[in-house]
């Protein structure tokens, strides 16, 4: 099998809990994050993680420590979205830009795509976002203000938003749009 299809992982420790990236190693890609989980699944790693997976693990890690994403995101270029639709690529492309500690709405990024009615492929677009925190999905509500379903689980999502929502108040931060995506 060649080395650009092979899959590796690599679990690292967030305050959250474990959290697992999968990735190709040539070129890098990742394929898919896992959210932080309370217990850390018996997954062996024997070797050590490619360069760019041990950036991607710190800048998860520095989020659940109150560093916004979009300050330290990777690029589209470290992220496998060969598999997405155009259409998908610009679900997560708007979602991308929320600002940290800012919320929308499916309907709202169905307008932002230039889909008004499409909130529901936005919904299950975000449900099958590979790369969550990258790609800031907990910050997507549904339009009567409450939270919607999330991969991570309800409680997470509102940890998640709730936690934003402390660093901004806290330290004052004025969330910045990303350039990346």
């Amino acid at each position: 099998m060649k080395e650009n299809q092979i899959i590796n992982h690599f679990i690292f420790q967030t305050k959250f809990g474990y959290s697992i990236i999968f990735y190709k190693k040539s070129p890098f890609l990742l394929t898919k994050i896992i959210f932080p989980k309370k217990t850390k699944k018996n997954k062996r790693q024997n070797y050590k993680p490619h360069q760019a997976a041990i950036i991607v693990s710190k800048t998860i890690i520095d989020y659940f420590n109150g560093t916004p994403v979009h300050l330290l995101r990777p690029s589209w270029e470290w992220l496998d979205a060969g598999g997405l639709t155009e259409l998908q690529k610009s679900v997560y492309s708007a979602t991308a830009k929320i600002p940290f500690g800012k919320l929308s709405s499916y309907k709202e990024i169905a307008e932002v795509i230039n889909r008004p009615g499409a909130y529901r492929f936005v919904g299950t677009t975000l449900a099958q976002n590979p790369f969550p925190i990258l790609i800031p999905c907990h910050r997507v509500i549904r339009s009567n203000n409450t939270i919607g379903r999330f991969a991570g689980g309800t409680n997470l999502k509102i940890k998640m938003i709730e936690f934003e929502k402390e660093i901004v108040a806290k330290f004052n931060f004025k969330p910045l749009l990303s350039n990346h995506f």
